[in-house]
């Protein structure tokens, strides 16, 4: 089956739980184009496309499980769906996960805040006098190309009352400018309604704190060797470094590989490195793997920088394990024997660099998202309030998991600064006045 899309984007999945199909979205078409989808056998797919100089005719698809129709529907009966009904789908899930939360705490000891309406979540801001907001951007405020419930209504709201907003993501394949622009296109921002300053991506971090240890009092040209993307060469390239490594050539793909002579004869022409930064590389392989070794071997001064531990992502319906950075990080620590410094969440090296970059007081301060081990761990190891929204990557499932570790007296205290101080649903909550 080929689905095709004109967001260009391929690899997107869309996922339909009741019946188990699994679709992925292999090639795109320059044009508006929709899929209709037989209500009773969604596995059979029609696709459709024209021509038309009407961009308002566009139909885009997503990665979010959507609504199937009664079986009493005529069988032939087919359906479109739009940005506007998986937004409204999340907005559903969201809201029944929602109540499987609160019936778990219902009689649990260790409980956070649970709020159902946006007066009691605008009611407990106030109250805390909540003036800086960190958000996650993926599970938060969009999914792949499609907003979350309410999104852009929630930050527009917020900076038209004055408070200090700021997008914090571990995802090190953006410049700041990349993720400016992908949330207003994807938020439907006004142009320039976001600032640069507000973009904290995991490669931006890498470059300032990389900037403080080696160019803050040495002018001259520093070299750091990068496993990751362009987006992240970028970052450091702005801070001033020279780069080697990064994307490979189009043309490279028959040196994935490196055997014992290769490595033994390899001239290295990356030269001396003062740094080594890790960031995702979906192109990631042995012979990378080989270069890096050797390279922190020959230069054991050399700072070695992760832009994140993250385990792993989830994908595909059956929530299918996506190796995260983590891996490629302890690939590169277990080969070397070297111990990379974290700049991603939930570090300390993040949280400490914000207060002093922003002259954030931490009290006044939440961070907002979708992950245990990452946001809300962040936010609470830093000092701030942290909230838990139930529109990305964790259940409930997941937070009894958490809950029942925390009540064991042998393991509570590692846990406990993943509980949130509050949850709910989506970030559509958070409009104010609204």
């Amino acid at each position: 089956v080929i689905l095709f899309s004109n967001n260009c984007r391929p690899a997107y999945t869309m996922r339909f739980f009741n019946k188990g199909v699994h679709l992925g979205m292999l090639a795109n078409l320059a044009l508006p184009s929709f899929v209709t989808i037989n209500r009773k056998t969604p596995q059979k797919l029609l696709v459709a496309a024209w021509t038309s100089p009407s961009l308002t005719q566009k139909r885009q698809l997503s990665s979010v499980p959507l609504p199937l129709a009664s079986e009493n529907q005529d069988d032939t009966a087919s359906t479109v769906y739009t940005s506007a009904d998986i937004t409204e789908s999340i907005r559903h899930e969201s809201e029944i996960e929602m109540k499987k939360v609160i019936k778990l705490f219902q009689s649990r000891k260790t409980s956070p805040l649970l709020f159902q309406t946006k007066d009691d979540l605008t009611s407990f801001t106030s109250s805390n006098q909540i003036q800086n907001y960190l958000f996650d951007c993926d599970g938060v405020l969009y999914r792949g190309t499609d907003s979350l419930p309410s999104a852009s209504l929630a930050i527009q709201s917020l900076l038209n009352n004055g408070k200090q907003v700021y997008f914090v993501t571990n995802n090190a394949a953006a410049s700041r400018m990349e993720l400016k622009q992908k949330l207003e296109k994807v938020l439907r921002l006004p142009k320039d309604s976001l600032k640069e300053e507000m973009m904290i991506g995991s490669a931006y971090v890498a470059s300032r704190y990389l900037h403080s240890r080696l160019l803050k009092e040495n002018n001259n040209a520093q070299r750091v060797h990068v496993i990751g993307t362009s987006g992240l060469c970028k970052e450091l390239e702005s801070a001033g470094f020279d780069i080697s490594g990064g994307p490979d050539p189009i043309d490279t793909t028959s040196l994935w590989g490196m055997s014992r002579d290769e490595l033994a004869s390899y001239p290295f022409p990356e030269g001396e490195i003062d740094a080594m930064v890790i960031g995702l590389d979906n192109d990631f392989n042995y012979r990378k793997l080989c270069i890096a070794t050797v390279l922190l071997q020959r230069n054991p001064g050399a700072i070695l920088v992760a832009t994140n531990r993250d385990a792993y992502d989830l994908v595909g319906y059956d929530a299918r394990h996506l190796p995260g950075n983590g891996a490629l990080v302890s690939a590169v620590e277990a080969a070397s024997g070297r111990t990379a410094i974290n700049v991603g969440k939930p570090s300390s090296v993040l949280a400490e660099w914000m207060m002093e970059e922003y002259n954030l007081n931490m009290g006044e301060t939440m961070m907002v998202g979708d992950r245990l081990d990452t946001d809300v761990k962040f936010g609470n190891s830093g000092g701030m309030k942290s909230a838990l929204v139930l529109t990305g990557c964790t259940t409930r499932k997941e937070m009894e998991e958490l809950i029942l570790k925390v009540e064991k007296d042998t393991e509570g205290e590692q846990q406990k600064d993943m509980v949130p101080t509050i949850i709910f649903p989506h970030v559509g909550y958070m409009a104010m006045g609204q």
